[in-house]
């Protein structure tokens, strides 16, 4: 039987963030929010449409990816080029803009399906994993892959990034022994570019300051 595609990291990461049956998620709405924001900048950034140059989210190419949450996106950092800095677009896309382009990329795509449960406070509405496989394959994925010291390519150590940054990786890579860990880390050293190094810096950054906020 064929693998699953490999997909956009930002549906990846939701996938993974999610229980393979119910779909719930295995992070708080946050730190969720904050690691799909992330995720999709880093999407345009490996588009070549956007640069990270210190702090700041530079466009660099206006053309439409052909995709439309990325598109969406792209116009937005457009229309307000030189406003804000990269913490300041991931906390702003954490408020469950980012959920929300996932989700629908998703539900497009039929890998996720949308449920209504009907309440006593209302309608809920969530999602749930059209294919247990599929929802399960992008973790797989890295831990196969690393456990085999085979090479990641540059979208599933944004990935695997962004798993670790999250704190995703106590759920999800629990199984991966410390020389698996450490021929992970070795590829983030050799082969994940600099400037996405940087942005799961700053997501890991975001999301260590919304758990310190929630304590307090």
């Amino acid at each position: 039987m064929a693998s699953p595609p490999q997909l956009p990291p930002a549906d990846d990461l939701y996938l993974t963030a999610h229980d393979t049956i119910r779909g719930k998620s295995l992070l708080s709405p946050a730190t969720l929010g904050l690691g799909l924001g992330a995720a999709l900048l880093g999407e345009l950034m490996l588009w070549r449409r956007i640069d990270l140059v210190e702090t700041e989210l530079i466009v660099i190419d206006e053309r439409p990816t052909g995709d439309a949450a990325t598109t969406a996106l792209l116009e937005q950092l457009r229309r307000e080029a030189g406003q804000h800095g990269v913490r300041n677009w991931v906390a702003y896309l954490s408020t469950g803009i980012a959920t929300d382009l996932v989700e629908r990329r998703l539900a497009r795509g039929g890998l996720i399906k949308r449920q209504e449960k009907r309440g006593l406070l209302g309608t809920k509405i969530s999602f749930v994993p059209a294919d247990s496989m599929t929802a399960g394959w992008p973790a797989t994925r890295i831990r196969t892959k690393v456990s085999r010291d085979e090479q990641l390519d540059v979208a599933d150590l944004l990935l695997a990034g962004l798993i670790l940054a999250t704190g995703l990786d106590q759920h999800v890579l629990a199984t991966l022994n410390a020389r698996d860990r450490a021929r992970l880390f070795d590829q983030f050293r050799r082969l994940f570019p600099a400037m996405l190094q940087q942005l799961v810096a700053h997501a890991e950054a975001a999301v260590g300051d919304a758990v310190m906020a929630r304590r307090a």
